[in-house]
């Protein structure tokens, strides 16, 4: 993998909360169904791949839990996928050491794990002895072990930033 690879991996999962983050935003009008079903309804037959789309748009609370998953979605696949992919590429140009210490390192790897196994903490020995971690105010101590992740323990917001920060991290400090 090269770093542009790398960099450009970033930059689509940072784009797919972007764009998630904008449905949030365009499904919360109450006009946007019926747009949306005047669009749908001009769409030649063969461009319906999911005709039923439009019974999904017109249910409010399907497509509130939905427009939320797919917005928690964007930040999971963000969270889970880049982490391997940056520490691959810092191990294959010679960089682990240095990735593994940036102040936010364990506390993403944290994330990262909880993340990819049923959003709860599961604290291993190595990730137990690592903590109490801070990293821009948020604190993860050994009371969040066995715990699901829930947005006051980290917020999108702090999500959003710890990802910007790894991003510019690879684009400015990575060879």
């Amino acid at each position: 993998m090269t770093k542009q690879e790398l960099v450009g991996f970033f930059q689509t999962k940072m784009n797919l909360i972007q764009l998630s983050y904008a449905s949030l935003i365009l499904w919360s009008y109450e006009d946007t169904p019926a747009f949306f079903e005047e669009l749908h309804g001009a769409l030649d037959t063969e461009v319906k791949v999911f005709p039923d789309a439009v019974s999904l748009v017109r249910d409010t609370a399907s497509m509130r839990i939905a427009s939320e998953e797919l917005y928690q979605s964007s930040y999971r696949s963000a969270v889970k996928e880049l982490f391997p992919l940056t520490k691959l590429y810092c191990h294959q140009t010679g960089q682990l050491k240095d990735l593994k210490s940036q102040p936010w390192f364990q506390f993403w790897r944290i994330l990262r794990n909880c993340w990819s196994h049923d959003m709860v903490f599961n604290l291993n020995p190595d990730e137990k002895s690592q903590l109490p971690l801070t990293w821009s105010g948020v604190t993860l101590n050994e009371t969040i072990n066995g715990k699901p992740l829930t947005h006051g323990v980290c917020s999108y917001q702090k999500l959003y930033e710890l990802l910007q920060t790894v991003q510019k991290y690879v684009q400015r400090e990575l060879a």
